[in-house]
């Protein structure tokens, strides 16, 4: 957790960024869906993101109750951040638990392999 230290984000704020970068346009509704949030709470972070500049919200233009959300230029950079603090910690992690490079191959293809098996079902 040391990496984070100097991101100011939530966990669910963090969590947003991320969905709405992995689904640029995305509604309110999808991400409160995807995020297990109250759409009453969502908005609340929204509505942090968007006024540190993190996030925009554009009118959809096939819907106008619609708003289509993405990230800026500076959310992008933050989720960078995080990102290369996610893979900091995780080879710390690896290296103190005596991983090698082979093994933490071996370990995500599996978890890789694992994954796509769950998602088929």
């Amino acid at each position: 957790m040391a990496h984070f230290s100097e991101i100011d984000l939530t966990t669910k704020e963090g969590l947003v960024l991320e969905f709405v970068a992995n689904n640029p346009d995305a509604s309110q509704k999808e991400i409160a869906v995807a995020a297990g949030m109250k759409p009453s709470f969502l908005v609340k972070i929204l509505d942090s993101l968007t006024a540190r500049g993190l996030l925009v919200r554009q009118p959809s233009p096939n819907d106008r109750r619609r708003q289509n959300l993405r990230l800026t230029a500076a959310g992008e950079s933050l989720r960078d951040q995080i990102y290369a603090c996610h893979m900091a910690g995780n080879d710390e992690f690896f290296e103190e638990a005596g991983f090698s490079a082979e093994e933490r191959e071996t370990l995500f293809r599996l978890l890789q392999k694992l994954t796509a098996h769950l998602q088929k079902g």
